[in-house]
């Protein structure tokens, strides 16, 4: 349950994030990023270092969308 909330919000931002800067986010991208965020908090990560090490690997994949 928890896993199911973190996955919305994350997703629900980062559609807001791409929103705000005008950009359509790259096939995937979310989905990717967010399936991340849960992965690494199941690894007891906390949620910025979640994040930080999830966007670095988006980075990676996708480029600067």
């Amino acid at each position: 349950m928890m896993h199911q909330i973190i996955l919305s919000k994350c997703s629900s931002a980062m559609q807001a994030d791409f929103e705000k800067a005008g950009k359509t986010p790259p096939d995937g991208i979310v989905s990717s990023t967010c399936d991340c965020v849960v992965a690494q908090i199941k690894n007891r990560q906390s949620i910025d270092q979640a994040k930080t090490f999830c966007s670095q690997q988006s980075f990676l994949k996708y480029g600067n969308p």
